[in-house]
């Protein structure tokens, strides 16, 4: 298999210079493997100081393990998935703010309308329950359309990775329900919440008021 461990091949060491180029003895790096994941980290001191007794100076070599090594991925993975949901954040309060927008502009053009409710017999809460799930059908529209693009988009990356790197077998960027879930919620949450404050102005209107608005 294609990137596995069959397909090394091992040479005494006096004969790995030369098929590296048969210049001689350069060499640019050494696999050491230790006895146990316990001692790498001694096993790694030893090396260090063979090497500097050789060198004499340490800015001639690294010595790194490969549980460094991991953590290293671990924090660059986590300076991404921060970045990441700074991004993800920024767009909630973008489309929030959007939203809101909509729903006071909405508010305004059905003054009347609201006045004529209220003459009716509507309440303050009547009124403003109705803009809230206004609100939230909006923004769960635009989530259940962002959850197919997402979809579809997690589809076309998988395909993608398939195509460049044949060795990925079974990779597949495919959502979770869960996943999936949760961002309908946040969805239709960031609805709910921006779209209180339109709705909250849209019941605290004065029925003559409003009934005189032109």
């Amino acid at each position: 298999t294609e990137g596995s461990g069959d397909d090394f091949i091992y040479v005494p060491y006096g004969l790995a210079p030369q098929l590296n180029g048969g210049s001689g003895s350069m060499m640019n790096g050494y696999l050491v493997t230790s006895t146990s994941e316990e001692t790498s980290s001694a096993a790694k001191g030893v090396i260090e100081s063979m090497l500097l007794r050789i060198y004499g100076d340490s800015s001639w070599y690294q010595v790194i393990t490969m549980a460094e090594m991991m953590d290293m991925m671990d924090s660059m993975l986590g300076v991404l998935m921060t970045i990441l949901v700074v991004i993800a954040a920024i767009s909630l309060v973008v489309g929030g703010i959007g939203i809101m927008n909509i729903m006071l502009v909405s508010v305004t053009e059905r003054t009347r309308e609201i006045g004529i409710r209220k003459s009716l017999g509507a309440k303050g809460r009547d009124i403003r329950s109705q803009f809230i799930i206004e609100a939230g059908t909006t923004s769960a529209i635009g989530g259940i359309i962002g959850i197919v693009l997402g979809i579809v988009l997690a589809n076309a990356f998988t395909a993608v990775v398939g195509m460049v790197m044949p060795t990925a077998e079974g990779f597949a960027a495919i959502p979770s329900v869960g996943g999936i879930a949760v961002s309908f919620g946040v969805s239709v949450g960031i609805g709910v919440l921006f779209g209180y404050l339109p709705a909250n102005k849209a019941a605290k209107l004065n029925p003559i008021d409003a009934l005189r608005y032109d």
